[in-house]
């Protein structure tokens, strides 16, 4: 039961999770929900000022007017421009009204496992430069595996992975703790570039990433399906040969052997996971399956390829976009439960 203070400082103060995504940011605010999901891109002039942001800016990727550019200030799962990220974040903050409270409030960021002392220190810095106070880092796989509704405190184990759009990350946790944890930064973005790439060489045809990541969402798939393989979009892009605007109509099943490095890398990220376990864990998790989550998750029929190559069942999260911020906000809400999770 709340203390009379503690009641008072939950009605003058929210506390925050946010997930500092590669490909998109999303901020829970404690007692409400997730309250923003938008692009993690920003539009800024040549004297760096904030010209769009998030859904808005995305479509300027790659074809910014004279005097202006876009940005995506996170590159692999951390920041790769401070300046543009710090702007970003305080302008998200202001959009999802989350520092209204008279307080300051507690802020989970979520990062990636394999984060390194310096790339910490930039996430905080940028933190604390946007007005956050009492910051918090957790692991990105870790609040996945909260936000997938898995039993972390327990001895387990729980085995899940984490597809976004920068980093894939594979760990197997028993007692708020990896037993073992492997992270590589090839994601969606990744996939998106193997599209554009596979449009140049087969097709002769250029396209931006914003064509290809919506060629992969539209047609996109890992494996054969009778759901997906008739399936056909009309790709718009520059043809190589004439220099000149040109449109094609590509399948589903044509398009497939795009995806064939970026989840051969995916795979081998779970494998290398289960060669390191001794066979008493890998029976457990034989019986109870391994979660997948995160935005590259969804590419059709991912969880299937898996089980598929790797012998082991898969399991598709429910809400795979936002499972690492509900998982972050979950520990928000029972903060001293969670104590151990956090690597500041």
């Amino acid at each position: 039961m709340y203390s009379p203070i503690s009641k008072i400082r939950r009605l003058i103060q929210k506390d925050l999770a946010v997930d500092l995504g590669t490909a998109n940011t999303l901020i829970y605010l404690s007692g409400e929900g997730v309250i923003l999901n938008e692009p993690t891109v920003i539009v800024l002039s040549d004297d760096k000022k904030q010209i769009e942001i998030g859904q808005n800016a995305k479509k300027y990727l790659g074809r910014t007017p004279r005097g202006m550019y876009a940005i995506r200030p996170m590159k692999d799962g951390v920041i790769s421009d401070y300046d543009a990220m710090t702007l970003l974040i305080k302008i998200f903050l202001e959009k999802a009204k989350a520092l209204k409270g008279l307080l300051s409030p507690r802020t989970i960021i979520c990062v990636p496992s394999d984060i390194s002392p310096i790339e910490k220190k930039t996430v905080l810095d940028a933190a604390y430069s946007a007005g956050l106070k009492n910051v918090y880092l957790m692991e990105e796989v870790m609040a996945g595996a909260i936000g997938s509704g898995l039993p972390v405190e327990n001895e387990g184990p729980f085995m899940i992975g984490d597809i976004g759009g920068g980093t894939s990350e594979v760990a197997v946790i028993s007692k708020m703790a990896y037993i073992y944890v492997n992270s590589v930064r090839i994601a969606g973005d990744e996939m998106d570039e193997a599209v554009a790439r596979w449009f140049f060489e087969k097709k002769g045809l250029k396209i931006g990433l914003n064509t290809a990541e919506n060629v992969k969402w539209e047609i996109g798939s890992a494996i054969p399906g009778k759901f997906w393989d008739e399936l056909q979009c009309k790709v718009g892009g520059l043809d190589l040969q004439s220099g000149i605007p040109k449109t094609l109509i590509v399948s589903s099943s044509e398009l497939r052997d795009a995806f064939n490095e970026p989840l051969i890398a995916i795979k081998e990220t779970f494998e290398n996971v289960l060669k390191n376990l001794p066979s008493d864990i890998i029976e457990k998790i034989e019986k109870q399956g391994i979660i997948i989550t995160g935005g590259g998750s969804m590419l059709r029929g991912l969880s299937k390829y898996l089980e598929k190559e790797l012998k082991i069942k898969f399991i598709d999260s429910v809400e795979p976009l936002a499972t690492v911020v509900l998982g972050a906000g979950k520990v928000l809400e029972d903060f001293n439960k969670y104590q151990a999770v956090f690597i500041n």
